[in-house]
């Protein structure tokens, strides 16, 4: 009875939609030779627009199926905050093998607009107060580009890691972007550019003690409702290509 007098007054509940991707990978060792396969689910659950939740799974063939990432997040009047254990803040490329990636396991970020923070925990499940690291970042657009400038606190050993990340460089039908990173204890510059282009990603890395370590690349094609991608790494300092190929099907 009081559901129906007051069913003008109630609220819907909000829409549940669930989406994600499975992909299959495979990928040659470059000691044995063989080639090994891993399969990955990513699941994008949300209530709405305010709640959402990324769980990302692995898993091998005959072995279990772990949960690799996961965030829980909320967004509401422009004021977002999540918690989980993908949450840095600090610039990402394609690569990614010369940047500085300062280690963040749990922790809960908050954003604001065009910013924000990362609380690293030690161990959040045995103190939440212990805190291993902050993080910051903020876009804006400069001259046309789209630029974040993040760095990275850690309060352990007091290192500082400085980043930055620009994109939106386009030239002709080639989308251009790059990122950058600075460890102040180490001294070292690391960096990397990215070229996209009809489905070609391609890109190259270095740092300031040796200018080019790796370009890789991977081409990507849609065939139905299948996602096939082909590419490689190719390392100059250990001479190694290591190619890969992979499949991955959205819903």
């Amino acid at each position: 009875m009081a559901g129906t007098a007051f069913a003008q007054d109630a609220v819907p509940a909000p829409a549940f939609n669930l989406g994600g991707e499975v992909s299959l990978d495979f990928a040659e060792d470059a000691l044995t030779g063989n080639w090994a396969g891993t399969m990955g689910i990513d699941l994008d659950v949300s209530a709405g627009e305010a709640v959402s939740v990324e769980l990302g799974f692995d898993a091998v063939d005959q072995g279990a199926l772990t949960l690799d990432t996961w965030t829980v997040g909320t967004d509401v009047n422009g004021l977002g905050i999540a918690l989980g254990n993908d949450n840095g803040v600090m610039p990402g490329a394609e690569g990614e093998q010369t940047l500085a990636a300062p280690a963040m396991t749990e922790s809960v970020q908050v954003t604001v607009g065009d910013a924000a923070f990362a609380l690293g925990f030690t161990d959040w499940t045995a103190d939440v107060t212990d805190i291993s690291n902050l993080q910051g970042a903020y876009s804006m657009g400069v001259a046309g580009l789209d630029v974040t400038a993040s760095g990275d606190l850690n309060l352990d050993s007091d290192n500082i890691v400085l980043g930055a990340e620009i994109g939106g460089l386009n030239l002709g039908s080639t989308n251009v972007s790059g990122a950058v990173t600075y460890d102040m204890d180490a001294e070292l510059f690391g960096f990397e550019t990215v070229a996209e282009v009809a489905g070609l990603t391609a890109y190259a890395n270095g740092d300031n003690e040796d200018l080019l370590q790796n370009i890789g690349g991977e081409y990507t094609y849609m065939l139905g409702g299948a996602e096939l991608s082909a590419g490689g790494v190719y390392n100059f300092d250990a001479e190694e290509l290591t190619p890969t190929v992979g499949v991955s099907f959205s819903f």
